[in-house]
């Protein structure tokens, strides 16, 4: 192989408990590319990368950087190498600064004490942004930040390093459409100053853009290494998965719409939410769109009592109702899906079993004693449905990839049997194709038995092949709701979530 290879890891093994996650992986990233890494939630992506940065250790193979062999024991000695990653989850310190957080761990110190040299830290951290290019105030605290800010704030810490490689796990995934662009922007400007990256992400829009080579895995396994410009989206969608998946007006046929089941009139939230009114009918899905903040996720939130409400008023089946907080909406018959599956929609260090029925333990319990044999069926069952990559039902949550942790998190709708209504928050973000069409299906179903859904969203080709009707948002107030027929023209979609 020659040196034109900034990274060749060449026929990666590694094994769980006897079964390959990894089996004969190799992965090529070219100086002052961009690498594409796709594949299913499960595929070995995260895997491979964590042997990368020496957060696992590989069971076969040989990993080069610069054309010498490596083998970081951790992370802190892959990113003295060079080797840095930006992940999904952002590691941020809210109530510290920019400096701060840029810094942690590396702070300047005034000589000959152990004080902090402020002074020092902040004129670094401003020669550092403006060198890089990126637009922050040194002082501006984390917490105040936009969550395209904080996705560059991570970015500018990772380049203070001097990393030579950067592995971006789904950085788009929580930004709106004008932040992609802009990061997007800023990848290719990395590129052009000599940065290698190798970007892993379900949207594939993206990959056609930036990437110059796509690697694909499947099952553990090596699929190819192409030229983008080789490729197109269907391709590239087999290449992951093995069939063809289209994303259809299938979605919403048949759905007919019923009686009003939900009615929200002026509901506000002090500076979040203004004066919101809209109603949910039986036998559609009603979507929620708007930019990064205007307000989508923090009106369903004060609606089913996670968040206190200043005004307004909710009828359910035409009774007026009050939601003191999310046990009373659970109650009635309202299951919200949060966007935050780790922190608000699982226990990690427990098992799948025990998540997809902790909310339900009446169903599997007689006499108060749970009732083993059927939950362990149930669930089963549940987490077939959402085809789940596990080793058992007893693997815990954490163990498991962003992906399948989502499916985790809708398995345990299904187990339920006392529902209304359904409210998903970003059902989609960080799930691969394949199982996006069967999140899709599923919503589908639940209508088609009678159980109209929310689905909030910042994809738009997500609204449009879902819903029926889409309540368009912009800094706390409603700026349209458009039908279906509406919902064709983009750009017509973005007009009102910019107005």
């Amino acid at each position: 192989m020659s040196s034109e290879y900034v990274i060749e890891m060449s026929h990666i093994d590694k094994q769980f408990g006897g079964v390959y996650a990894l089996k004969d992986v190799s992965l090529l990233l070219k100086k002052g590319t961009v690498l594409a890494l796709l594949g299913e939630n499960g595929a070995g992506k995260s895997t491979l990368m964590k042997i990368l940065t020496g957060v696992i250790t590989k069971d076969g193979g040989t990993v080069k950087m610069n054309g010498e062999e490596i083998n970081p024991r951790n992370y802190a000695e892959a990113q003295d190498m060079g080797i840095a990653y930006v992940p999904q989850e952002l590691a941020l310190v809210d109530y510290f600064t920019v400096a701060e957080n840029i810094y942690l761990g590396r702070e300047p110190y005034i000589k000959g004490t152990k004080l902090v040299d402020f002074r020092k830290m902040y004129a670094d951290a401003s020669e550092l942004l403006e060198k890089l290019k990126i637009k922050l105030e040194p002082k501006t605290k984390v917490k105040d930040l936009s969550v395209s800010g904080q996705q560059m704030l991570v970015i500018a810490r990772i380049l203070s390093q001097d990393a030579e490689i950067i592995i971006m796990d789904e950085p788009t995934a929580r930004l709106g459409y004008h932040e992609i662009d802009e990061l997007l922007s800023y990848i290719q400007y990395l590129k052009e100053n000599g940065k290698s990256i190798i970007y892993i992400s379900h949207r594939l829009e993206e990959i056609f853009k930036i990437a110059d080579e796509v690697t694909v895995l499947r099952d553990g396994c090596l699929i190819g290494t192409k030229p983008v410009s080789e490729m197109n989206e269907k391709r590239l969608i087999h290449m992951m998965v093995n069939r063809d998946v289209e994303f259809t007006d299938e979605f919403v046929q048949g759905h007919q719409r019923g009686e009003e089941i939900l009615r929200v009139e002026n509901l506000s939230r002090s500076e979040l939410v203004k004066d919101v009114s809209f109603s949910l009918y039986r036998g559609e899905v009603l979507g929620f769109f708007g930019l990064v903040g205007a307000g989508r996720t923090e009106t369903i939130r004060s609606m089913v009592g996670v968040d206190k409400k200043v005004s307004g008023d909710i009828y359910l089946n035409g009774k007026k109702v009050e939601f003191k907080n999310i046990r009373d909406s659970i109650a009635a018959g309202i299951m919200l899906v949060p966007e935050e599956r780790r922190q608000q929609g699982l226990v990690l260090s427990l098992p799948i079993r025990e998540n997809v029925t902790l909310g339900n333990l009446k169903k599997f319990s007689k006499f108060g004693l749970l009732q083993e044999k059927k939950e362990k069926a149930v669930v089963t069952e549940c987490v077939d449905k959402m085809t789940l990559s596990r080793r058992s039902i007893e693997q815990q949550a954490g163990e498991l990839s962003g992906g399948n942790q989502q499916k985790v998190v809708l398995a345990k709708l299904i187990a339920h049997d006392d529902i209304q209504i359904y409210i998903f928050d970003e059902p989609t973000r960080g799930i691969d194709v394949g199982a996006k069409s069967d999140i899709y299906r599923l919503i589908s179903d639940f209508v088609k038995i009678g159980i109209p859904s929310i689905v909030i969203s910042s994809e738009i080709p997500e609204i449009q092949a879902l819903c029926d009707r889409v309540v368009i948002m912009s800094e706390g107030r409603v700026t349209a709701i458009l039908n279906r027929d509406q919902l064709k023209d983009s750009n017509e979609i973005l007009k009102y979530a910019i107005s």
